[in-house]
């Protein structure tokens, strides 16, 4: 999964403030395909890189991922960042919640734990639902 977004400098994306704003502007899709990787692949986070951000046709697009706890993604990634970030995978509630771990441009990760309408599984069933039409 990735997103594109209209053109501007992606160092206006790498704060906090921004973060939320993008996970809120895109809950629908993130909710959807967080659900369909944790039914396929289990407990994991959705990663988002703003460090492999590009710039081209006048957006900007950002690569979106999906880790799972256990994963070969996640080991070739030398594991989750910190014992925080592990005991938030742990226990999270995949039906309420999408964990989100935003990569930052000065190395730095930042994770959020987010709750929002629909949950994840009525955002999978939503889309789903608009791929059959």
């Amino acid at each position: 999964m990735s997103f594109t977004l209209p053109s501007g400098r992606i160092e206006d994306l790498d704060t906090p403030d921004a973060h939320i704003t993008l996970i809120r502007s895109q809950w629908r899709e993130f909710a959807a395909f967080a659900w369909k990787k944790y039914s396929t692949d289990g407990r994991g986070a959705i990663v988002i890189d703003l460090r492999n951000a590009e710039k081209s046709s006048g957006n900007l697009h950002v690569p979106t991922f999906y880790v799972a706890d256990g994963s070969e993604r996640l080991s070739a990634r030398g594991g989750w960042p910190n014992a925080e970030i592990e005991d938030v995978i742990k226990e999270y509630d995949p039906k309420l919640d999408v964990v989100f771990l935003v990569l930052r441009l000065d190395g730095d990760v930042f994770h959020y734990n987010a709750s929002d309408e629909p949950t994840p599984p009525d955002a999978g069933e939503q889309s789903r639902s608009r791929k059959k039409k």
